[in-house]
């Protein structure tokens, strides 16, 4: 059935704040994720219960709830036009956005629906939840979250997470299955609804952010790799344009020591291009081996940029790419160099140009650090000491701690 408003614009020119529905918003200093909920209170029920506990102290949190004792459902707007001004501000300032919604579904299963551009996070909410015992299955097409006009969508990399949750799953979170404004509004919640947002908050951990106090001054993050074959990739991106000189941020592979060692730079530089090489580090002299035709990638502060690096026998090889658009089929730039042979370390390294003239700190930000070949590996955070030793699958991600302040 079609919405009884078109946009937020027309529910607000005929509806009254306060009586029929309330817009809450909790920002929190620092975070660069929110969790929303533009169907709540009685809209879709338990759907802004959860997207607050979520986000609390978190990340920046948003809810338009509607408080009609009937009817309520005359308040959905869908996703694509929801134009509400607080929740379209908290959602273009954030790199990411969980946006939490409620599905009647077509059986009584609880399980979660997961959509949504950024299918990097996407993946790790699914998993999170699945870990915690919880049904998680693939949206269908109506309610999967990939239109670009979707509000999730319109964060700085222009991808977003569109978790549905079924009826059935909602009832689960509140004692009695009573999904009334009464029992949501006393604070009751169910064991079930404490180890859900436990799990999705689970999922904010894999970003790194590097906080660059200095300029010329490598920092550098990596984690033994036992094979001297590597294919890495990792979104990358800093939070000001560059002034003065450029923000160099890297893959690095074969690391034997900081003098030793192979790069893919993604270079921001003052006129916002963006500039991919190959490079090496040996006996401490770097060395440009190849440099990747101009793609037309444009920076900006905030924005994301995903690298892959590959390196098999003598062949390097790296592409660039705009976080939320597809992967290109072809590689940015392919080059041969015999060096460094032996295995290493995999990771990031990050610096500003001598001649940078920027505002300091420059925070350079990672996410989604992944080998794409099954492994174990021990995570060591270069900044502290502190060893973690990590398991993983098919893809494995190395694990930052969430500000790193050299």
């Amino acid at each position: 059935m079609a919405d009884l408003y078109a946009s937020y614009t027309a529910l607000a020119a005929a509806e009254t704040e306060g009586v029929a529905y309330e817009r809450r918003s909790v920002p929190v200093t620092g975070s660069t994720w929110s969790s929303i909920a533009i169907h709540g209170g009685g809209i879709e029920p338990g759907s802004g219960e959860v997207a607050r506990s979520v986000g609390a102290g978190l990340m920046a949190h948003y809810e338009f709830a509607g408080i009609k004792t009937v009817n309520n459902g005359d308040l959905h707007v869908t996703s694509t036009n929801f134009d509400e001004p607080i929740a379209q501000g908290i959602v273009t300032g954030s790199l990411r956005c969980l946006s939490f919604h409620g599905y009647t579904g077509t059986t009584d299963l609880a399980e979660t629906s997961i959509g949504g551009l950024d299918t990097a996070t996407a993946a790790r909410v699914s998993a999170a939840l699945t870990r915690a015992g919880f049904r998680v299955i693939t949206a269908a097409q109506e309610i999967n979250g990939s239109d670009p006009a979707n509000i999730a969508n319109k964060t700085t990399i222009s991808a977003g997470v569109q978790v549905e949750m079924s009826n059935a799953l909602r009832a689960s979170f509140f004692p009695g299955g009573d999904l009334t404004r009464t029992m949501r509004d006393s604070g009751q919640r169910t064991a079930a609804f404490n180890a859900y947002v436990a799990a999705v908050r689970s999922a904010y951990d894999g970003r790194g952010r590097v906080s660059q106090g200095s300029v010329n001054v490598s920092r550098w993050t990596t984690t033994p790799w036992t094979s001297a074959d590597l294919d890495i990739v990792a979104m990358m991106g800093t939070d000001k344009l560059a002034v003065g000189g450029s923000h160099f941020l890297h893959l690095v592979g074969r690391y034997a020591d900081t003098n030793n060692n192979y790069l893919a730079r993604a270079a921001f530089n003052t006129d916002a291009t963006v500039t991919l090489t190959l490079r090496k580090r040996v006996a401490g002299t770097e060395t440009l081996l190849a440099t990747a035709a101009d793609a037309g990638l444009v920076h900006a502060a905030g924005r994301m940029f995903w690298v892959r690096l590959q390196i098999a026998g003598s062949t390097l090889r790296a592409k660039i790419w705009l976080s939320g658009a597809s992967e290109p089929n072809d590689w940015s730039v392919t080059t041969t160099d015999a060096s460094l042979t032996a295995a290493g370390a995999i990771g990031t390294r990050s610096i500003l140009s001598s001649t940078n003239t920027n505002t300091l700190p420059v925070v350079a930000s990672y996410d989604g650090f992944q080998q794409l070949t099954p492994h174990t590996m021990t995570v060591t955070r270069s900044v502290n000491g502190v060893v973690k030793s990590q398991a993983a699958g098919a893809d494995v991600r190395l694990a930052y701690p969430v500000i790193v302040a050299l």
